[in-house]
């Protein structure tokens, strides 16, 4: 080990860190959990059964059923997982999609509830049921992913806004609470290339799409993020190298927010 306290040559966790990923057969998912992997380290996936059947984990992973936005099936799910794994080196939690292109005025009640349910109150009950894990690991890494619109509002969005701008502040609380033993930060991306610009796959599609060309010209870096773009960050803010970032949300969209 460099007497960095780090090695300077890897980005990611020690290989045999034990991370686990919620919404790892996602587009980002599947990037990281794969990362992982090549990079020696341990990997539990867990996401909707209806993604684990469409997206088999690779085989070296350990899959696990999880609806996030459930109180019981996320006590199951890390109960389960906490007997495989007595201790947790890292979370991720990718879980989120978007429902409802609509303004306020016109937004049913019952949508806004489920975009908080799904994007906010489900990070809320992971983390609950991890950090016990990630306590027990004595140094470990918690990355919340959330979304540009929680700072950049748009119109039609604002509901899923309002539920990653909590998240953010819920970042902000979980790091302020459980340092030095757990690390906490967001990841904020702009819009990705995955199935959730064609409205998602995990629970349903909801609208058509956007054009990613009329996107890539509004971007200072002239196209789309792609998913391996936001692997290397989340690496980083899961290992040793990030050791003193704690409670930051780390936007990576390419220079759009920053204009």
């Amino acid at each position: 080990m460099s007497t960095l306290g780090f090695d300077p040559a890897r980005l990611g966790p020690p290989a045999g860190a034990r991370v686990a990923v919620v919404g790892g057969c996602g587009g980002m998912g599947r990037v990281l959990v794969q990362a992982l992997l090549d990079t020696g380290v341990e990997v539990a996936v867990l996401d909707l059964p209806s993604s684990l059947a469409e997206h088999a984990p690779p085989p070296q992973a350990l899959a696990l059923e999880i609806d996030g936005s459930q109180a019981a099936s996320v006590t199951q799910a890390f109960g389960a997982l906490g007997q495989r794994w007595p201790q947790l080196n890292g979370m991720v939690n990718l879980a989120g999609f978007f429902k409802g292109y609509e303004r306020l005025q016109h937004l049913p009640v019952e949508v806004f509830d489920e975009v908080i349910a799904g994007n906010l109150r489900s990070h809320f009950l992971c983390a609950q049921a991890a950090l016990p894990l990630l306590h027990a690991a004595g140094q470990a890494s918690m990355v919340q992913v959330a979304s540009t619109l929680a700072v950049d509002v748009v119109k039609r969005y604002a509901h899923y806004s309002a539920a990653k701008a909590g998240l953010v502040a819920l970042t902000k609380g979980l790091a302020r609470e459980n340092a030095p033993a757990v690390r906490v930060n967001a990841l904020a991306p702009g819009l990705t290339q995955t199935a959730f610009l064609q409205g998602g796959t995990g629970r349903e599609r909801i609208f058509q799409g956007i054009k990613e060309e009329d996107y890539a010209a509004m971007v200072p870096m002239k196209r789309m993020a792609q998913p391996q773009d936001m692997c290397g960050p989340m690496m980083f803010l899961l290992g040793p190298a990030s050791g003193f970032v704690n409670g930051e949300t780390l936007i990576v969209d390419g220079g759009v927010y920053v204009q």
